[in-house]
């Protein structure tokens, strides 16, 4: 009796073991998607969760399937040449009478005196990436300007309204030890650029806000490239914390697959400033260390110390940008001061380190955290057969390389809008039904991710039920036999 009991619980926990297994595929390679509007072509936005979805860097392994699990055509909507090279020129600058409409509010009573400027960039057929100012040596404020644009001087668009400009002197640091607190590069906070992401103008006119002083300019400059099509905008992740921080710096783990175009530092605590170095941590065994050009701040501040160089495991850390951090808060509640985004150069970095020349501390009490901006990519597929669709990750080595987007739309103008029909991915609890890259010839069945947990639960219960009833029969002394009693 024993033994057909152990026999029988035997079978039964093969049978949970067998339901366990019967789960469905790593969810984490197959994204249901939706379709909205008519196709038969459908664009669709590589978001975090779609990056997270492929194993490489490039996404070369990203596929759309049907709901029969046949691979869709589809092609990356991105330029096939690389971008030209930025071109820092000088630009004239004028003092004009301000524009009508602020004229007439700056002669009210009560208010303060404004200006107005012009900056002809000399070419109306480049587009700005950046304006810089000079203000008059020694000059200690804050201002905020209005940015507009024109190609004829008479039609203006506001590209922005409260661009800040910030020139401070430091104050002396009492007790301060070492050669970094004591060169003159770091005695000031200087913010005198103005980011303008592409845009083509002829002319550009500052005007001083209502309640900003007067800035001193006495020079302008402008960073320009040739013409061409507009990147795509940034998506902005939400905040990042610190996975752990030392003395003079914090490191803050990155999503999977995230070629970092911008990234904003934002400190724990008003009233703090502190110069930070950018680090990018690379897999030196997959990549070269390459030195980048987009670095920002002084020459001093690209020392590279001993825990930046190669480490056993194959990580180092390479610098991308130097900078002023700060948030500063201003009188007569003026709006607060915050260190606008540091500008980088899409490279997928493993993680990001923030190091400060002086303690972490700098930035506040607690650890800093970060925000990272992504030029978000798509891809243009053709909707054949039937759904549903899902986007998936390819299994290594399976063909279906991605087209030419011309190749993809026959006919289609090289300047022409992209399709308006998009696909987007099913939120999980509404997800159908998707194909299996396991299996491309027959459709996956109906997802049971959801039960997955219960599943287990089930099997862990079952089996801890047969581990008490197998010691409980262990335990149980056998029967006297017949025999034994004669």
């Amino acid at each position: 009796m024993k033994n057909a009991s152990l026999a029988g619980l035997t079978a039964l926990a093969l049978a949970c073991t067998q339901a366990g297994l019967a789960a469905p595929p790593d969810a984490d390679t197959v994204l249901p998607l939706t379709l909205a509007g008519s196709g038969p072509y459908y664009v669709l936005d590589i978001d975090a969760q779609a990056r997270r979805l492929s194993a490489s860097p490039g996404l070369v392994d990203l596929r759309v399937r049907n709901g029969a699990g046949e691979t869709m055509a589809f092609a990356w909507v991105e330029t096939t040449t690389p971008p030209p090279a930025p071109q820092q020129v000088s630009a004239r600058l004028y003092k004009v009478p301000l524009p009508p409409s602020d004229d007439a509010s700056a002669n009210s009573a009560g208010t303060s005196p404004r200006q107005a400027w012009i900056v002809d960039t000399k070419d109306g057929n480049d587009d700005l990436l950046r304006l810089d100012l000079g203000l008059e040596p020694g000059t200690q404020g804050v201002y905020t300007l209005r940015v507009e644009a024109s190609d004829d001087l008479q039609h203006w668009r506001t590209l922005l309204e409260d661009a800040q400009l910030v020139q401070l002197q430091a104050l002396p640091q009492v007790g301060a030890t070492g050669a970094l607190a004591t060169l003159a590069d770091r005695e000031h906070l200087s913010a005198n650029g103005i980011d303008l992401d592409h845009v083509p103008a002829r002319y550009l006119r500052l005007t001083t806000a209502r309640r900003s002083a007067i800035p001193p300019l006495v020079s302008a400059s402008v960073t320009r490239v040739p013409h061409g099509p507009a990147p795509a905008p940034l998506e902005w992740s939400a905040a990042i914390v610190a996975s752990g921080c030392e003395e003079s710096s914090c490191d803050y783990p990155l999503p999977r697959n995230t070629p970092v175009a911008a990234v904003q530092v934002l400190p724990a605590e008003v009233d703090t400033n502190a110069q930070v170095m950018v680090l990018g941590q690379v897999d030196t065994r997959r990549q070269p260390m390459l030195r980048h050009s987009l670095l920002r701040g002084s020459l001093h501040a690209l020392r590279l110390k001993a825990e930046h160089s190669v480490e056993t495991t194959g990580m180092a850390w390479e610098s991308a940008a130097v900078a002023n951090v700060y948030w500063l808060s201003q009188p007569s509640g003026a709006p607060d001061l915050h260190s606008p985004p540091l500008r980088l150069d899409d490279t997928t970095w493993q993680a990001l380190r923030l190091e400060t020349f002086g303690p972490i501390t700098q930035l506040g009490h607690a650890a800093p955290t970060i925000r990272i901006g992504v030029h978000q990519r798509q891809l243009v597929f053709v909707a054949r057969g039937a759904g549903p669709f899902a986007l998936v990750r390819a299994k290594t080595g399976e063909s279906g390389a991605p087209m030419s987007l011309d190749a993809l739309m026959p006919g289609r103008a090289a300047d022409a809008a992209l399709p308006a029909a998009s696909a987007s991915v099913t939120p999980f609890a509404a997800a159908a039904a998707v194909p299996s890259t396991a299996s491309a010839s027959a459709p996956l069945p109906a997802p049971l991710a959801s039960r997955s947990p219960w599943l287990w639960a089930a099997l862990l219960a079952g089996v801890a039920t047969m581990g008490a009833m197998a010691w409980s029969l262990l335990r149980k002394p056998a029967a006297p036999r017949a025999s034994d009693g004669a």
